[in-house]
């Protein structure tokens, strides 16, 4: 097992018990001597601290005199994902990419076929009148809501956006129901959407959402380039590093990729 770089005063049974946890993260059940191989320990001292862990609820015993992680753990998992505040973190987060890049950050959630833009961190004026927080928008013409689009279930884009033709905002808003599906797949082969002046002339975003743990998105994250500031940057590169937050924080609201 490859062991994490830690620093400061560590307790050794406290890091062993740590590392057991740590071997059921490619194994749903392991035996005394599995753990003790692993770890490069001898089995008395691993049966020990399992034992520990079991009366703590954080391993269970199996039917078969093996042992998987216990409910404690499922339960404190829960727990962190319930004090997580998602919205301030994507902002701390995703924040250094508005002092990079001539743009705005934008983040939204999406409700009944509509995002709506919760917060905003803006780099000098703007003026971007589409998103103002609080404001909703179409999820077929605007970069976070084809970000959530591409991971929302089939049943969602039957309901809310293919139940009444799509609104055409410019001559580039998407308003077939054909060419949707085939920008959500490409969104979902490279992670992130792109509006490309589909609501508002002059203005270009690149977005990605945030995923939960079951893969539905939590929110969606973008940066606008307004008045054609898109051609001082590199959109690949911009949405590397947007995708490298935006992954991070998935991962942090439980989500595991493959």
């Amino acid at each position: 097992m490859q062991k994490k770089e830690r620093t400061g005063i560590l307790v050794q049974s406290v890091a062993r018990a740590a590392e057991i946890v740590d071997c059921f993260r490619g194994s749903a059940e392991l035996g005394i001597s599995e753990i003790a191989n692993e770890m490069d320990l001898n089995k008395s001292t691993v049966f020990g601290l399992v034992n520990t862990l079991v009366r703590y609820g954080y391993l269970e015993q199996t039917e078969n005199k093996k042992y998987r992680l216990g409910i404690s753990l499922f339960e404190l998992g829960n727990l962190v994902l319930s004090r997580i505040d998602i919205r301030e973190e994507t902002k701390r987060t995703c924040g250094a990419l508005v002092q990079k890049y001539p743009a705005t950050l934008h983040i939204a959630t999406q409700d009944a076929g509509e995002v709506i833009y919760l917060d905003k961190l803006e780099r000098g004026d703007s003026l971007i009148s589409s998103s103002n927080v609080g404001r909703r928008a179409p999820m077929h013409c605007t970069g976070v809501g084809k970000a959530m689009l591409a991971y929302l279930p089939e049943k969602y884009l039957a309901d809310y956006i293919f139940k009444a033709p799509l609104k055409r905002f410019t001559e580039n808003t998407i308003t077939t129901r054909r060419e949707l599906l085939r920008e959500l797949d490409a969104v979902r082969t490279s992670g992130y959407a792109m509006d490309r002046e589909e609501i508002e002339l002059g203005l270009t975003c690149i977005a990605a959402p945030i995923l939960q743990r079951d893969g539905v998105p939590e929110l969606a994250v973008s940066l606008s380039f307004p008045y054609g500031r898109i051609k001082e940057v590199d959109p690949a590169a911009v949405a590397g590093e947007l995708l490298t937050y935006t992954r991070q924080l998935s991962t942090r609201l439980g989500y595991m990729n493959g």
